[in-house]
């Protein structure tokens, strides 16, 4: 380590990535930030996918199989950044094949009814959720346990732990020495521009575990750092209530002209709703869902026995400004799903930075160069999101509180 705490690398962390889609090019901006760590290799089971992400960025190596990847001894940290579905076993394979450090993107895995193989089924519709969950933490244990036996670093890519509004209020809330005793977050906008987004069979699930899965993962770090700091031990969840719905269905929606927000789901919802019980008595309350215009809304709210913290991770306003027609800033990229450039706007100064993806990959990349170094976010965070969401759905489905102890006990998971 170096001054102020700065990485003094002996040497370049070398980077795989498996996935050449949207998340692999936010992932592959931000390790470009990072001076010591450089990306030599992609996959993509389209190589024509590969190469070109590959062409375009200066990546000396494509591949159609990230098994080449694995098999190279030069590669420190391999990044998974496919679809939700294709998660799981790039993750076991990297840890399997003695990786120092497996960075997988969020949703941690889910389920996805890879047990039905007529893939005309439309799972979310015919797999009750009570099932799904057994499953679902199923696939989430056996990742985080591949990579505990090989010793393999496991960061699970949750950006919310790293934002700087996030670091800033835990900073906050341990100067404080704060109760955190009730939490509020949201994440919206007006839908995906995946297909794969709109299924459950590549999902995993809609806007609870797409998108919830950021304010959630925030709550569980929060409470896990409280309790380290209070009892020497994490704050862990104990019950989940939850409604969800696809307000796209909203009576007299579809005989409109026009539609802003995105109508194509199929299985999934795009609007959901959970409160999660900890096991201090303190709750979380989270919102997710595809029905806000304006631009991605990212919020979090801390309410503390003496104190109070406002987390506005997007928008936030720094820079302010107005257009009377969307051409004018029409060279110039303004904020992330906003659909229009036109009126009054809020300029992102650093959206990468303020989302937290530089903090996070930095991260991870120091666990390569630092062998006593684990994860701020890792797999044990990314498995409480999965049990978290799962019973979420789970509630909603049968209209009760789900408590986690009884959903492991009755799908027989240790």
């Amino acid at each position: 380590m170096g001054k102020e705490g700065c990485v003094v690398a002996e040497r370049k962390v070398r980077v795989g990535l498996i996935g050449a889609g949207f998340a692999a090019r936010f992932h592959f901006n931000s390790y470009k930030m990072l001076p010591f760590v450089e990306v030599v290799a992609v996959a993509d089971i389209v190589k024509e996918y590969a190469e070109n992400f590959a062409r375009e960025r200066g990546i000396p190596d494509a591949y159609d199989d990230y098994r080449y990847i694995l098999d190279r001894k030069d590669i420190d940290l391999v990044d998974v950044v496919t679809p939700n579905h294709a998660h799981k076993q790039p993750v076991i394979d990297a840890a399997e094949a003695g990786k120092p450090v497996v960075v997988v993107e969020k949703p941690l895995t889910g389920y996805f009814g890879e047990d039905i193989p007529d893939e005309n089924v439309l799972v979310g519709e015919a797999v009750s959720k009570k099932d799904m969950y057994a499953k679902a933490v199923k696939n989430a244990q056996e990742m985080v346990e591949a990579c505990k036996r090989s010793g393999t670093k496991l960061g699970y890519a949750e950006n919310f732990c790293y934002a700087p509004a996030i670091q800033k209020a835990l900073r906050l809330l341990d100067a404080a020495n704060a109760i955190v005793l009730y939490m509020r977050g949201e994440e919206a906008h007006s839908g995906s521009h995946s297909p794969f987004a709109m299924v459950w069979r590549t999902s995993g699930g809609g806007a609870l575990l797409r998108l919830g899965a950021h304010p959630l993962g925030a709550m569980l770090f929060v409470k896990r750092r409280e309790g380290i700091r209070r009892f020497g031990k994490p704050i862990r969840p104990v019950a989940v209530t939850a409604q969800v719905a696809n307000l796209t269905k909203v009576q007299g929606f579809a005989e409109k002209p026009k539609h802003y927000l995105v109508t194509a789901w199929k299985d999934v919802e795009n609007w959901g709703a959970l409160i999660v019980e900890f096991e201090d008595g303190s709750v979380g309350v989270l919102t997710a869902h595809d029905t806000c215009l304006g631009g991605i809304y990212n919020v979090m709210e801390f309410f503390a026995d003496n104190c109070r913290v406002i987390c506005n991770i997007n928008p936030n306003n720094p820079c302010i400004a107005y257009a009377p027609e969307a051409h004018i800033f029409e060279s110039e990229y303004i904020a992330e799903k906003l659909e229009t450039k036109a009126g009054w706007s809020f300029p992102s100064i650093n959206e990468d930075f303020m989302n937290g993806y530089p903090q996070e990959l930095e991260d991870f990349a120091r666990c390569v160069l630092e062998p006593e170094r684990q994860p701020l976010s890792d797999g044990e965070l990314g498995l409480d999101v999965v049990r978290v969401t799962y019973a979420a759905y789970w509630s909603a489905e049968e209209g009760r509180r789900i408590s986690l102890a009884e959903a492991d006990a009755t799908a027989g998971l240790q």
